[in-house]
């Protein structure tokens, strides 16, 4: 059985159990506080009234409110209502006559008399029908309006839901030819100082590339498969790093499988070595990934220099522009990002946290 014909049988029963409860108050339970016995007629008034009431509940909730009131057409809800009610009332009043109720009740329960007049008069409106079906109306209605508000709000989310799903994938998609644009492009600076390196690096890139186009088409992806990646990324770039930059490296061991959005931690190490090495310059670059209690931590730390744009240009700051889009998308209230830039120290810090659990 399916949820959606689950939740349907639920409410199908709690309607039941609503209408047998509300049944047995209306039917049942004030003509028996009377202690007669009463005529059968009066039992077939009784749920002939009920069975109208159910009737009115559902032609408000399922036609009137979401054609009229839903739409802002209120004054003809309105009189909709108030002839409902003058129906109601008048079915009721003609099945009294037609029944002879009054004359049957009379046996059982005859009408006071005035002192030295005739009987008391009988209402000519039935005010406890008049109530009731003003309660029922009322009733109908507001659950009517409170469903459709949840519906609107459940298609408003699935709508969300779906936007944020699409800017996922076009965020995604924009990262990934990003990354290969700077990583082809140290390759070719490398085939020209170092062939043999270059080749290992080309192997190492083919390694990547299978990780990229088969395991971050999915939502998520183990964190020990991501570590991995930026492992033979880090090597790729110390291929290309002269002896003046340092490059140190470090995570924790072992690795909890964790699920985690793919390519999130790449672009902030992709960052460092773009803007934090220079060729003519010693520079240093300090990595650490880890876990503690659940919550993965990043820390990225790179030499800047002062005529260099932190931020690179343009089209270099598509990751970092993505991927804080992303953290904020999938990680709202479980991430951390802090970027401190040092100018006196000429440094460059990220610091990402990150609640796996």
């Amino acid at each position: 059985m399916t949820r959606e014909n689950t939740k349907g049988g639920v409410v199908v029963a709690m309607h039941l159990l609503a209408w047998a409860l509300l049944g047995f108050v209306l039917v049942f339970y004030q003509p028996l506080s009377w202690g007669v016995s009463l005529p059968a007629v009066f039992w077939v008034k009784q749920f002939l009234n009920f069975g109208l009431l159910v009737a009115l509940f559902y032609f408000n909730s399922h036609y009137l409110v979401p054609n009229y009131l839903l739409k802002n057409r209120i004054f003809v809800f309105i009189l909709w209502v108030i002839a409902l009610v003058v129906l109601m009332l008048a079915v009721s009043k003609i099945a009294d006559q037609q029944l002879e109720i009054r004359r049957h009740m009379e046996h059982i329960m005859p009408r006071p008399r005035h002192r030295g007049g005739p009987p008391k008069p009988r209402h000519i409106i039935d005010g406890i029908l008049l109530m009731t079906t003003l309660l029922v109306i009322g009733v109908s209605t507001s659950m009517a309006v409170i469903q459709r508000w949840q519906a609107d709000a459940r298609l408003r989310d699935a709508v969300e839901k779906q936007n944020i799903t699409s800017e996922l994938a076009l965020l995604k998609a924009q990262i990934n030819p990003h990354f290969f644009f700077n990583t082809l492009n140290n390759i070719y600076a490398l085939s020209y100082t170092n062939v043999e390196e270059s080749r290992e690096a080309t192997l190492t890139l083919s390694r990547m590339m299978r990780y990229l186009l088969y395991e971050t088409q999915q939502d998520v992806a183990p964190l020990s498969r991501e570590f991995a990646f930026i492992d033979d990324y880090i090597e790729l770039m110390k291929l290309r790093v002269q002896s003046s930059s340092h490059v140190q490296y470090t995570r924790d061991e072992p690795v909890p499988d964790f699920p985690i959005a793919p390519m999130l931690l790449l672009p902030f190490i992709e960052n460092a070595f773009k803007h934090g090495i220079n060729a003519s310059q010693e520079s240093e670059i300090r990595i650490h990934a880890g876990l503690l209690n659940g919550a993965l931590k990043l820390h990225v730390a790179n030499h800047i220099f002062p005529a260099q744009n932190v931020a690179g240009t343009e089209s270099g700051g598509i990751g970092l522009t993505n991927t804080r889009r992303r953290l904020d998308l999938l990680y709202p209230e479980k991430h951390r990002l802090e970027i401190h830039t040092d100018e006196r120290a000429n440094t460059y810090t990220v610091d990402l946290t990150i609640n796996l659990t």
